[in-house]
């Protein structure tokens, strides 16, 4: 025999039952009563698994979209909830986890493991990326832990760190965790959010490694292993002092029958630098490359701050078209699952289903642009430079000519 007791038919006819520890300990500090509305009601629709946007919450409760998110960001810095990015690029996309505020009256704070990643669509599509990479059905759990930490911690985007595990497996065959996350972390480190940025980064340290073998063999040290104090000298001639890598072979080609010729190559700038009226002193030149980046980067926001206006323009003219990149996504999404699903017994079948139904969407989609009055390619990525895609750097390793400060 089995004991169950009835569900109500209206939410409104039952309890929800509201830590006190919140209403004694939290509440009293609230700076906005509206803020507690917030939590309320979203701690409601949570217990009963009434699934809401900030925008729909701001909307039943008649309050601005930005109080809500002010509310939500003001209970995370009390820990109360635990807010987990679903947009690395837009601090206003995130899932909700309530906290459990009694537990921590008598618990201490242990590391709080991610969410379920189906619940957010974003984790869950690059784990799955990353699994068909890796060959294996899914990312397991000490793996998982890792990766949302690069992505809590070190401000990772998915998109570099699926970049990393491409680049660990097409150019190393494959490396270990450790191998990824000095990989990701330095990436991350440097502000690098895209893939073009990582290419960039990679292309210009290519270069620049190209630049330092030319500049030993022009100085007699072909074979010998350049130390961090040799990378030092010529990094500052390349980048402070803004010398190019043409003028400083044509300068060591000077130093023929010298014994020491790196040592003599360094009094030939120090003598052109005084002639010119300029410091001699690191970090009194003013850096050519930081200025360099400085304007790539400004490029590529700009040129990423047109698009995003684009979307807005296009999605505001015509939501059938909001809509249709919402099945594309959807669609590969599910393309993604099925690639990664060994029990699946047709799976070339679906794949090429899939496929079909993406191509059917994407057209669907040029014709909706074009009835709303928008070339094909409007919401396509776009570059100040299509050659080096704004990072100032060709596939070849060679700088770009574009750089116009």
């Amino acid at each position: 025999m089995t004991y169950c007791i009835e569900k109500s038919r209206n939410i409104n006819l039952e309890d929800t039952a509201i830590p006190n520890i919140f209403i004694t300990d939290f509440m009293p500090d609230v700076p906005d009563g509206d803020f507690v509305k917030v939590y309320v009601y979203a701690y409601m629709c949570c217990r009963y698994g009434i699934a809401l946007t900030h925008t729909e919450l701001a909307a039943r409760l008649g309050l601005e979209l930005q109080t809500v998110l002010s509310a939500w960001r003001y209970y995370s810095d009390r820990r109360i909830v635990k807010l987990w990015q679903t947009t690395p690029s837009d601090d206003t996309h995130f899932d909700v986890e309530f906290m459990d505020v009694k537990g921590m009256l008598y618990v201490k704070e242990k590391p709080h493991s991610p969410p379920p990643t189906l619940s957010n669509p974003a984790i869950a599509t690059l784990f799955q990326k990353l699994a068909l990479i890796c060959g294996a059905p899914s990312i397991d759990g000490a793996d998982a832990k890792r990766i949302m930490s690069w992505i809590e911690e070190d401000g990772a985007t998915p998109e570099i760190i699926e970049y990393a595990y491409q680049v660990c497996r097409e150019e190393y065959g494959e490396k270990g965790a450790k191998y990824k996350e000095k990989m990701v972390k330095e990436w991350a480190g440097k502000g690098l959010k895209t893939v073009g940025d990582v290419r960039g980064y990679r292309a210009e340290i290519d270069a620049r490694s190209a630049v330092h073998k030319k500049l030993m063999e022009a100085l007699g040290l072909r074979y010998a292993v350049i130390t961090t104090a040799e990378e030092k000298t010529f990094n500052l001639w390349l980048d402070e002092y803004g010398y190019t890598p043409e003028r400083l072979l044509e300068l060591a080609d000077k130093t023929e029958g010298v014994s020491n010729k790196l040592k003599y190559l360094g009094g030939i700038i120090r003598k052109e630098r005084e002639a010119a009226g300029l410091s001699t002193k690191p970090g009194t030149g003013g850096t050519v490359k930081a200025k360099r980046e400085e304007y790539y980067r400004k490029a590529r926001q700009k040129n990423k701050d047109k698009r995003d206006a684009h979307f807005e323009e296009v999605y505001s003219a015509s939501p059938a078209i909001k809509s249709a990149d919402d099945e594309i996504t959807a669609l590969n999404f599910d393309l993604v699952k099925t690639l990664t699903d060994r029990n699946m017994t047709d799976k070339e079948g679906a794949v090429k289903r899939i496929q079909k139904d993406i191509e059917a969407a994407l057209t669907e989609r040029k014709k909706l642009l074009r009835e709303a009055g928008f070339p094909t390619d409007y919401t396509d990525e776009k570059y100040d430079c299509v050659r080096c895609r704004d990072t100032g750097i060709l596939e070849n390793g060679a700088s770009c000519d574009c750089y116009t400060i």
